[in-house]
């Protein structure tokens, strides 16, 4: 699993341009708004794990792969650990972020939450069916929470106010704890679908 993670933080050399071009926009936009700033940052950097699928499966690079002492148990665990480590990074970046606003470590927690969520979701799709398709259920799901986030806010505005009257009776520190803990609870239970799941996947 180890000779995994170094290619795939190899392959993300690749990468290089696009991130510093996107973190710079993301750190540039966070100044004046760090909840959409890290919002912005956790969803690339998230999405940006799960292009190493991509490149593994290109010009049928899964069965060269495969040819390595590697089970795909193996693959998929170190996919997962790959995109929680990146994801972890992204934390720390809008973390430092944080420190230069008013914005708090609940709300940046929540936001990991968030981007945990997504992956425990998109992660699934993207192994069974390959690139293409999974890369088009990846956008499906995280535009599809863009949209109801702002369909909800649009044309529901009660719902929001239901939600943080709920939220203003919990105590903020152990509502994050507790929504970090569910997150990497369905975390490790989407890598345990995944694996059952891409063990039946017949690679071209």
């Amino acid at each position: 699993m180890k000779g995994l993670l170094i290619k795939d933080f190899l392959l993300m050399k690749n990468y290089k341009q696009v991130m510093l071009f996107m973190l710079i926009i993301g750190i540039f936009v966070g100044m004046n708004d760090i909840s959409f700033a890290s919002g912005y940052i956790l969803v690339f950097v998230s999405i940006l794990s799960m292009s190493t699928i991509t490149y593994d499966e290109a010009n049928h690079g899964l069965n060269t792969l495969f040819t390595l002492p590697i089970t795909k148990s193996d693959y998929v665990k170190e996919k997962y650990l790959f995109s929680l480590i990146i994801t972890g990074i992204g934390f720390v970046l809008v973390t430092i972020l944080s420190c230069f606003s008013k914005s708090g470590f609940v709300e940046i927690v929540a936001i990991l939450s968030t981007s945990l969520l997504l992956l425990s979701i998109s992660l699934p799709f993207q192994l069974k069916e390959g690139n293409e398709k999974g890369r088009i259920v990846s956008f499906v799901v995280v535009f599809g929470f863009i949209f109801v986030f702002v369909f909800l806010n649009q044309f529901i505005p009660k719902f929001f106010q239901s939600i943080e009257s709920l939220l203003n009776t919990l105590d903020p520190t152990m509502f994050s704890v507790g929504l970090l803990i569910t997150s990497f609870i369905l975390y490790f239970i989407s890598m345990r679908i995944s694996i059952r799941v891409y063990k039946n996947r017949v690679l071209d």
